[in-house]
């Protein structure tokens, strides 16, 4: 499955809009307007990096009711690759799933110097951008369709948290409930989705064609099983948010795979879908759990989930780079008090 920009990020004047706004009207180019409805049906949010000033900017959005389009806006003076930096970690996406849309090319050569990983594009093409497969997934599952809301709900939950003396209070009142089930064949979609998207929190960094995960499904794999875990909270649905791949023999069960998305990290989510493995395992009588790894240079929070989840490298690795970690099944962490899986 090809690379797909995760977000894009706009100029304002005389790229959105032609015209700049502090010089008086501006109009609104339709052709752009298409393309920032058309990509966040597919799933593909949007930002602003512009100079100006927000309250101004955001009037003109409004009127063309293109202001709740826009996530972790950035209208101010300071300089455009600082603020992609801003917004890259505000909704928690790399830069190399960022582009960068501007007329001046100084600004373009601006951000493809100091962020090279940033795809950058000229205003004149940006009618373009539907067409190009920087911005073309394969499909578009219920989850990409509600993308842009489920950052929303994000903002929403971050708003409440100041409220908060403690993180663990504010998580524990957002009522998180957890579902692991096996997967079925309508989760496809999000499964292929989610492991080509993921990339912190994955085991090996693989992604299994659709026939291999319907195999699977089919019991055509004997002993190997998938599972997908849902969340959901008082915000909302995240909609699958995990997705594990397991072998099992009579004694031991092996985690072959393990993706979780980078959206509900830092809530402990992680810990509870890989705890609810190690115990539904020791509670059919399997002695032994094993999980793969393979360093993908991006998984680190992987790594350290298992060894803080208790296990132990073992041997060394594969020639492909696959490290085995065991975990005998004694002291099995418990699932976060804030989180209920069902």
């Amino acid at each position: 499955m090809a690379l797909v920009r995760k977000c894009v990020v706009w100029d304002l004047d005389n790229t959105l809009w032609d015209g700049v706004c502090l010089e008086g009207a501006v109009r609104v180019r339709p052709g752009v307007c298409h393309v920032i409805e058309e990509l966040d049906r597919r799933g593909i949010l949007h930002s602003i990096a512009s100079r100006g000033e927000k309250d101004i900017a955001f009037e003109i959005l409004r009127d063309h009711n293109l202001d709740n389009l826009f996530l972790a806006p950035q209208i101010n003076w300071e300089p455009k690759p600082k603020n992609i930096i801003t917004i890259s970690k505000e909704l928690n996406i790399a830069l190399d799933a960022i582009a960068f849309v501007d007329d001046d090319r100084f600004e373009l050569n601006q951000v493809t110097y100091m962020l090279p990983e940033v795809l950058t594009i000229e205003a004149s093409r940006a009618s373009e951008l539907t067409l190009l497969p920087d911005f073309c997934p394969e499909c578009v599952t219920r989850e990409a369709r509600a993308r842009r809301q489920f950052y929303q709900a994000e903002q929403a939950r971050k708003c409440a948290e100041s409220r908060y003396r403690t993180r663990e209070g504010f998580l524990a009142s957002c009522a998180m409930r957890l579902t692991l089930r096996s997967m079925v064949e309508s989760d496809l979609p999000r499964a292929s989705e989610l492991m080509s998207r993921t990339h912190q929190l994955n085991t090996t960094g693989r992604v299994l064609p659709q026939e291999e995960l319907l195999k699977i499904l089919n019991g055509a794999s004997g002993t190997t099983t998938a599972k997908v875990a849902e969340l959901t909270d008082c915000y909302g649905s995240y909609g699958i948010v995990g997705v594990a791949i397991l072998k099992t023999t009579s004694a031991s069960w092996t985690l072959q795979y393990l993706a979780v998305s980078c959206r509900v990290l830092g809530r402990g989510v992680e810990r509870a879908i890989l705890a609810s493995l190690l115990h539904h395992g020791h509670n059919l009588g399997l002695s032994c759990a094993k999980a793969l790894f393979r360093d993908t240079g991006r998984n680190r929070a992987m790594r350290a989930l298992y060894q803080m989840m208790g296990f132990r490298k073992q041997g060394v690795p594969t020639e492909d780079g696959t490290t085995v970690f065991l975990s005998n099944g004694n002291n099995i962490p418990e699932v976060p008090s804030w989180i209920e899986v069902l």
